[in-house]
């Protein structure tokens, strides 16, 4: 993805997600930022640890060559630690710092915060949800590592204390097109 596809990317997500706030409340309007500081505090000071563990980068088949993809690495060894809640709507808010390999074996890092509209499955404790996270992250190949703004959409599905998560990072042809996915778990 060319560096300007993946900052237009980010801007139109970003608006959309301003844009769907503003609309689903019914509160008296406050800038966006100061909601989200709002948002920020909370979950810091109320938030449950959480750890997690990247275990797969899968490079979508419509877009790479075999030869593509088995040249990038699927396994991301990794570790992040982070502060997550169930907001009082029931939505997951998250904060997190995670450190993996990129699809080229090189280290990558990012932070970010993340968003997720959850529901419960039947009267289950398994809960589901899709959102967004956005992030600032550093890549050795985009910008030559210096971070870089981002937004995501990402996808939840968890029992009890542990989550499996996944972002999808859109593209074009033999790039982008990765369903990036994590492990979480919360310690409560």
């Amino acid at each position: 993805m060319s560096d300007f596809s993946l900052l237009r990317t980010a801007v139109i997500l970003a608006s959309a997600l301003t844009i769907s706030s503003a609309q689903a409340t019914s509160e008296p309007s406050v800038p966006w930022y100061t909601s989200a500081w709002t948002h920020a505090k909370d979950t810091w000071r109320d938030g449950d640890i959480e750890a997690y563990v990247p275990f797969w980068s899968y490079h979508l088949p419509f877009a790479y060559t075999p030869s593509q993809r088995a040249e990038y690495v699927e396994y991301p060894a990794g570790f992040g630690l982070g502060k997550g809640r169930y907001n009082k709507s029931g939505n997951w808010e998250g904060m997190y710092a995670m450190g993996f390999r990129d699809s080229h074996g090189d280290p990558s890092f990012m932070v970010g915060y993340g968003w997720i509209p959850t529901w419960n499955i039947g009267s289950s404790e398994v809960k589901a949800g899709v959102g967004l996270t956005g992030f600032l992250m550093s890549r050795k190949d985009y910008f030559g590592g210096i971070p870089f703004p981002g937004v995501l959409p990402i996808a939840s599905i968890g029992y009890k204390n542990l989550s499996a998560q996944a972002a999808y990072i859109p593209g074009g042809q033999g790039n982008g097109n990765v369903l990036f996915m994590w492990g979480k778990w919360t310690f409560k």
